[in-house]
């Protein structure tokens, strides 16, 4: 199970790109937007890693002989779509980011920005919970006593 290893890494860093973009629009301050891109980047290449090992982890335990989990099919499905949308979503940011560096100086741009932030953090929160639902709720992946 190489995909709980991997998770943490880039939930943090998109998180921490959030968290920097928010002090950036309160103190105006551009070290907190360097902060913040380069945690949007960091947070996006360490997301492909969680997304491949996800994949590999989902299909073994559903599809495989070993654990065949019919009943986990559709929340598995729900996670690995939102993680795909959260792949799509960041790379949108981060181009928009970088062929917009003044992005903040516009309101459209800072709109368009924010908005894709926004929804980044929305699907970020829908798969870690979904995630949580397949380990906690139907012990996908944990081991049976």
């Amino acid at each position: 199970m190489l995909h709980p290893m991997t998770v943490h890494l880039p939930i943090g860093l998109l998180l921490g790109h959030a968290i920097f973009l928010a002090i950036f629009l309160w103190r105006r301050s551009s070290q907190h937007e360097l902060a913040a891109f380069q945690c949007l980047w960091l947070g996006w290449v360490t997301l492909l890693p969680a997304v491949m090992t996800g994949t590999i982890d989902a299909a073994r335990q559903v599809v495989g002989p070993d654990a065949p989990r019919a009943d986990a099919l559709m929340m598995v499905n729900a996670h690995a779509a939102a993680g795909v949308a959260l792949l799509l979503v960041y790379w949108q940011a981060w181009q928009y980011r970088r062929r917009h560096p003044a992005w903040a100086d516009a309101a459209p741009q800072r709109r368009a920005y924010l908005g894709r932030t926004a929804l980044g953090i929305a699907l970020l929160v829908l798969n870690g919970w979904l995630g949580g639902q397949l380990v906690y709720t139907l012990r996908l992946g944990v081991a049976q006593p």
